[in-house]
């Protein structure tokens, strides 16, 4: 149910929510911010030409070892000022989330003044950089020197002025009509870095150019901004509301809003008219909004009792257009399982106030995007109706929006260089979050979803294998950046959770996001991490899967089963050959003997060498190939059905290409399964890990093409006999 901010009992709430996380320093909380930079921005927007005027005051502190005498800046919304930037270069005619790229309205930003708190002017100072390309038409790097170097602690005061174009909404930004998403739009410091950090050699600023896939990296701090729109707007921004006033402008009459946000390496806004967008007001209630099962699953899991667990309560504001305010109630649960889910996984979201946008439908450009405190969504007027309707596009995209909050927000990794640690573990996150929604049948309006199957849809049909570790725009497609940094990246956490166990794997997840909140962790913290958590070094397994190409496809490569009959011939003994007397000829056995124990025959354990299947005669003789079509290593389970329904299990180390077993048994082997328990989720091809005694005489139908898809397909799940 949907709560009325009007409401005084949620008001009263509201403010001793405030209050406590103002006041109160949480448990939790390990580690606290270096505040680095403080940005105070004014900025007015003109719905008509779609322009921002702004002017800036920033406070930057150098908290690294090493002096440095310039500033280096983004300026984002230059990527879309003409077809030659290094981001429409490469985005090419290529598909943008809402279809193909429309005719382009342009974006641009300008620093108009720059000057110290002496008064010292720094416009002339500023040159743009291209580091990574070189491309001479690109703009969203400056660099401006300063007249003497800022020394280790020291701070140095810049005030801007500044006037930007907003392009029509591409790349989560920009305008729609009436519609304005306000994203990467003012002048934002890059990250001055020390040697060492990211595998420097020498302290210098990471600041990177704007590319098409790239995202963001910046440092923490707080921003006061005040917004200035037309009367009867509605506007959501990053952070909460500190105070609002109504001025004369000519003619016409402005509302003037202010917002503070803490703890925050970016800001964001959006406006529309009131006669556009609804305003719903609501709020996480964790003694009414984390479902019990999860709670005491996680405290299973983590060690951590209920009260270690327990989460603050979090307001809500949803913006959404009047003609998709039906998808509200979908909204605000989605969120709310978010922020119990990555709460009990990953630590308490600790900001008072999330906001949440849903685009119009002419706006989608604007949708799936993610800010501090801030994030936008997306809907359609579809979604009302079956089947469209039964599909989780809300509560997918509102979950993974939210768990941004996370490892974008939070944990602040740096999505130039490794998109992954963000995109791919809320990726998993995400899909952890959505399957036990299913599983616990709390998404209403969604009869069957399988998040799991979704991250490995892209890998069935792929010839060519995909490196995770790779900087954003280096990959050869648009394609490869989402499946490595998404998809592969999930089902490669998947996988681990299966190698190590789900208790150690959500220690140590939970230890990583503990330990590194605030702080800029890069690939080598995360594994360091995990492998000092779980006790175990599984770099083996990074070094493949992420940092490396290969990837897991195993196999039932040959079963051969022969019946052994009767012994002819001739047979050594007492130094000279004999004929082997037939059956009937042969002594009856004594019932019983004092004399020494029979030698083990053929079928038992010892002689088999890998094990085998038992009886009291053996009777045939089995002979199974495991193999790896894929080119990584590693453990895996592989499980023996016998006709007499006996069940055995045994682990290949899986180093070599492959491993033939034989075994004299009195059984026939009725099926054999590669990793039954699916513990390898990123092996996409499971369909050769099924071999089955009655189908083998149907082999020849699987060299159809139409069935080897159909079983790729069905095998993105675990057979029902498995």
């Amino acid at each position: 149910m949907v709560a009325n901010l009007s409401g005084g009992t949620f008001m009263k709430r509201l403010l001793i929510v405030a209050a406590l996380v103002l006041l109160a320093t949480p448990a939790w909380a390990d580690t606290e911010p270096v505040e680095v930079v403080n940005y105070d921005i004014q900025v007015r927007l003109d719905p008509v030409h779609h322009t921002l005027q702004g002017t800036e005051s920033v406070r930057w502190t150098n908290t690294t070892s090493a002096p440095t005498d310039e500033l280096w800046w983004h300026l984002y919304l230059n990527a879309f000022a003409s077809n030659r930037t290094t981001f429409m270069r490469e985005l090419g005619p290529r598909y943008l989330r809402g279809g193909p790229l429309p005719e382009m309205h342009w974006g641009w930003t300008r620093i108009t003044s720059m000057s110290l708190d002496d008064g010292t002017d720094l416009l002339p100072e500023m040159a743009f950089e291209r580091p990574d390309d070189g491309n001479p038409d690109d703009y969203t790097v400056a660099r401006v020197k300063l007249p003497e170097a800022v020394p280790p602690g020291g701070s140095v005061v810049l005030h801007l002025a500044f006037e930007a174009q907003l392009p029509k909404v591409i790349a989560r930004s920009g305008w729609s009509g009436e519609f304005h998403l306000v994203g990467q739009w003012f002048p934002k410091l890059g990250v001055y870095e020390d040697a060492g950090v990211r595998g420097r050699s020498t302290p210098g600023w990471n600041c990177h150019q704007y590319h098409a896939n790239s995202e963001f990296y910046a440092d923490f701090g707080s921003f006061t901004v005040t917004v200035t729109v037309p009367d009867h707007w509605v506007v959501g921004a990053s952070g909460v509301e500190q105070s609002r006033r109504q001025i004369e402008s000519g003619t016409s009459r402005e509302t003037q809003i202010t917002y503070r946000a803490d703890r925050v390496h970016d800001f964001a806004w959006t406006a529309a008219p009131a006669a556009l967008m609804d305003v719903v007001e609501a709020e996480f209630d964790p003694g009414r909004d984390v479902p019990a099962p999860w709670l005491a699953e996680a405290s299973g899991l983590l060690g951590l009792s209920p009260a270690e667990l327990e989460l603050p309560p979090v307001k809500l504001r949803l913006l959404i257009p009047h003609s998709q305010r039906f998808l509200a109630d979908r909204t605000l649960l989605s969120a709310r399982l978010g922020i119990a889910w990555y709460g009990l996984h990953y630590g308490p979201y600790p900001y008072p106030q999330l906001t949440i946008v849903d685009p119009p439908i002419t706006a989608g450009e604007a949708g799936g995007m993610e800010y501090p405190t801030f994030i936008t969504t997306g809907g359609s007027r579809w979604l009302r109706y079956p089947p469209a309707k039964w599909v989780p596009l809300v509560e997918m995209v509102t979950i993974h929006e939210f768990g941004h909050q996370y490892f974008y927000g939070l944990i602040a990794s740096n999505e130039f260089e490794e998109a992954w640690l963000d995109e791919g573990f809320n990726s998993f996150a995400e899909a952890s979050c959505s399957a036990a929604a299913m599983r616990d049948h709390l998404f209403p309006d969604v009869p069957w979803y399988d998040p799991w199957t979704g991250d490995r849809i892209p890998f069935l049909f792929r010839t060519i294998p995909v490196k995770v570790d790779r900087f954003a725009w280096a990959f050869r497609t648009r394609g490869d950046y989402s499946t490595a940094s998404y998809s592969k990246t999930a089902v490669v956490l998947k996988t681990l959770q299966g190698l190590v166990g789900p208790q150690a794997f959500a220690r140590a997840m939970r230890t990583y996001a503990e330990r590194y909140r605030y702080r800029h962790p890069d690939g080598d913290d995360f594994i360091s991490t995990f492998n000092e958590s779980v006790g175990a070094d599984y770099s083996w397994f990074f070094d493949q899967a992420l940092r490396g190409q290969q990837f897991a496809d195993f196999a039932v490569l040959r079963v051969r089963q022969q019946k052994v009959g009767e012994q002819k011939g001739y047979e050594w003994h007492d130094g000279a050959w004999e004929k082997i007397a037939k059956a009937e000829e042969a002594e009856p056995t004594p019932a019983a003997s004092s004399g020494p124990p029979a030698k083990s025959g053929p079928g038992d354990k010892a002689a088999a060498g890998e094990g085998g299947h038992q009886g009291e005669k053996t009777s045939w003789k089995v002979t199974v190939d495991i193999g790896r079509r894929g080119g990584l290593e590693g453990p895996v389970d592989v499980e023996l059905v016998w006709d007499d329904g006996t069940r055995e299990q045994r682990t290949w180390d899986g180093r070599e290409r492959w491993v033939e077993w034989a075994w004299n048994a009195q059984h026939r082997l009725e099926r054999v399964i590669v990793d039954p328990k699916g513990v390898w989720a990123m092996e996409a091809h499971r369909e050769n890990n099924y071999w089955a005694a009655k189908a083998a005489a149907s082999e020849g139908l699987r060299r159809l093409w139409w069935v080897d898809d159909a079983l790729a397909l069905v095998g993105l799940t675990a057979l029902p006999w498995s």
